[in-house]
């Protein structure tokens, strides 16, 4: 399986390719709609004589990348139920599994930093979007983000998988690009050993906190 992970550097934002070579099928999570990637990921994908049949979105906000399939013709956008749900973007459930030639992506629910966010898990790795900041926690935008679900959701969906699953966010403010559950469960501040209550009390302190502030755990 080919697997390949672009940075962002305005909205320091992680998208990913993950190809399949025996069938010659691939899917992208979360590419951005910036020219030089479209670029890139085209290119890409044409050097290794890859398909993009799926983009899989980890969630979407008021104003959602509409254009993609624009961007990428005949690639179809999968995006989780739950929120608003853009004209023509096929809704994914939790549980349900996604073929990608030989191999098979499943879509994980975790809502609450949107209604309608899923992770993807393929293999030994979960693509995670904003369910999960490496170290950090998720930051309330558009008055979208349900604390008590992205709890639930980090603490019954993605902590519950094996330790040694490599987890691979939406964003990369430190330079960190990969972690595992282990490492997340037991040394996350925001959730390591942090009752529901004890969360959402320190997650309340946060709307007085600007963004950059609460991904770099300064509350």
């Amino acid at each position: 399986m080919y697997f390949r992970q672009f940075f962002e550097p305005d909205q320091a934002a992680m998208s990913y390719l993950l190809g399949d070579p025996v069938s010659g099928q691939a899917v992208a999570i979360d590419p951005r709609p910036d020219p030089c990637q479209v670029l890139l990921l085209s290119a890409l994908l044409a050097e290794r004589q890859l398909d993009l049949g799926l983009i899989l979105l980890t969630h979407t906000h008021v104003d959602p990348d509409e254009h993609l399939p624009d961007l990428y013709p005949g690639a179809q956008v999968l995006v989780g139920g739950g929120g608003r749900q853009p004209a023509g973007l096929r809704t994914v459930a939790h549980g349900e599994r996604l073929l990608v030639g030989t191999q098979v992506v499943q879509v994980i629910a975790t809502p609450g930093h949107t209604p309608c966010s899923v992770s993807y898990l393929w293999q030994d790795r979960i693509f995670c979007g904003d369910a999960l900041a490496l170290g950090g926690c998720s930051q309330a935008e558009n008055g979208e983000c349900d604390p008590g679900r992205l709890y639930d959701s980090v603490m019954n969906r993605l902590f519950v998988l094996p330790d040694e699953t490599l987890v691979f966010p939406g964003h990369d403010f430190h330079g960190r690009t990969v972690s595992t559950i282990g490492e997340e469960r037991r040394c996350n501040p925001f959730f390591a050993a942090r009752s529901r209550d004890a969360f959402l009390s320190r997650y309340s302190k946060r709307d007085a906190v600007v963004a950059k502030d609460l991904f770099q755990n300064r509350v």
